[in-house]
């Protein structure tokens, strides 16, 4: 072969790699988004408790201020769904109608889920692959500015983040996901709180916004009577590092208004653990390989 057509061939496949990585891409956050949500089905076979700390951080890194934790259970309302309610206050307070049926305790509610939509980001047309093998799955993501302005929360917040995906290579269910808030797009969503004092509604902004970073992790439970039909990837570990308000004087979380006691607050920390329970089963949170 002569060194014109050698130089053909180089530049055809250097102008065709990206298109084919990027087809891949795609195909593989496909089967991601398949899989997640064929996940959330099996969700009615399990209970889960979560444990949550929150701490608010200068600029230098340093705790200010360490905020009660909290710990909570998933409960089934009178119509089916689900919702976690408050089990117990790390600083001893009593937590709001512990003892009502689940439909009331459910007024002051958080869920295991994130503050944006997985399957929206998984569905993301900016993707690239990074790493492909046996053994890991990675895809970075970046922002989708032209759906930004969505009239949706979830599709422009999901399209204001840029993120690093890995797959887990057997069921391209998405394992871990690490990045940050690049856009605007979650900005300025008011969320219905129950305050826990007074027990009336009003609005509140996330947290979660531009400037925020994040990284969720999952763990396969395993069924424990040996049907992998059943089994469940649950989010067992989450942190977020989210931009504070250095005017803010209270932290509403749960029901709850905390008085924010430090001025100079530049970063507020938030962990979530979760430990999950199959139901008529005593199987407890594994990490299986």
């Amino acid at each position: 072969m002569t060194t014109s057509r050698l130089g053909l061939m180089a530049l055809f496949l250097a102008a065709a790699f990206p298109a084919a990585a990027q087809d891949d891409a795609t195909a593989l956050l496909a089967k991601a988004v398949a899989a997640f949500e064929k996940n959330q089905q099996n969700e009615k076979h399990w209970n889960w408790s979560i444990v949550e700390t929150r701490q608010l951080l200068n600029k230098s890194g340093e705790i200010l201020q360490r905020f009660p934790s909290v710990t909570s259970e998933s409960v089934i309302r009178s119509d089916g769904r689900r919702c976690n309610a408050v089990n117990a206050w790390g600083d001893g307070r009593a937590p709001y109608m512990k003892d009502a049926d689940p439909d009331e305790r459910c007024q002051a509610f958080n869920v295991i889920g994130t503050p944006f939509d997985v399957a929206l980001l998984l569905k993301s047309a900016s993707a690239k692959v990074m790493e492909q093998s046996a053994s890991a799955i990675r895809i970075s993501v970046l922002p989708d500015k032209s759906r930004t302005k969505s009239p949706e929360y979830s599709v422009r917040c999901a399209a204001s983040i840029k993120a690093t995906i890995q797959l887990d290579p057997a069921t391209f269910f998405p394992i871990r996901i690490e990045g940050d808030v690049t856009e605007s797009g979650c900005d300025g969503e008011f969320q219905p709180v129950v305050h826990y004092e007074t027990v009336t509604r009003q609005p509140m902004v996330s947290q979660f916004r531009k400037g925020a970073s994040f990284r969720v992790g999952y763990a396969l439970q395993k069924d424990k009577f040996d049907n992998p039909a059943n089994s469940f990837w649950i989010s067992n570990e989450q942190h977020y590092s989210e931009p504070w308000n250095a005017d803010s004087r209270v932290l509403y979380y749960w029901g709850r208004q905390v008085p924010v006691n430090r001025a100079n607050g530049h970063r507020l920390v938030k962990d979530v653990q979760a430990t999950a329970q199959e139901f008529g089963a005593g199987s407890q949170l594994r990490f299986d390989k």
